[in-house]
């Protein structure tokens, strides 16, 4: 039996038609790349250094913070479980394009390349890239 995940959403899963899933990698990106955004999430960043379990609880707490209202607009819990919602919902539209190049983006700005298979495994996201 396999172990649960422990970030996945109480409830029903949220859907995104492809136009929902773009203008909400649209609106993440411009959180994320709001100046005092990148301040916060850089400020984590260097307090979590490479600890992966730091990461888990400063990085991604703060990227969930600044992602809030994104995530509700959304119809996702405002924490790290609708986060990982709103990334599997995503998921259902990685072969467009456009949400492949904003979706590999968006974990950049807060999943470093070396820790990054690690934390997707850990956060049930699969393998790396979008």
């Amino acid at each position: 039996m396999a172990a649960p995940n422990m970030f996945a959403a109480a409830g029903p899963a949220v859907e995104l038609s492809l136009d929902q899933a773009k203008a909400a990698v649209t609106k993440m990106t411009d959180l994320l790349e709001a100046p005092e955004n990148v301040a916060l999430l850089d400020k984590a960043k260097a307090t979590a250094g490479e600890d992966v379990m730091q990461y888990m609880m400063v990085v991604l707490p703060t990227a969930c913070q600044i992602l809030a209202p994104c995530l509700a607009e959304f119809g996702f819990s405002p924490d790290q479980a609708g986060a990982m919602g709103l990334l599997q919902a995503l998921e259902k539209h990685k072969t467009d394009p456009e949400i492949e190049a904003k979706g590999r983006s968006l974990k950049s700005k807060f999943i470093p390349e070396n820790l990054a298979p690690m934390l997707q495994s850990m956060m049930g996201m699969g393998a790396p890239g979008m």
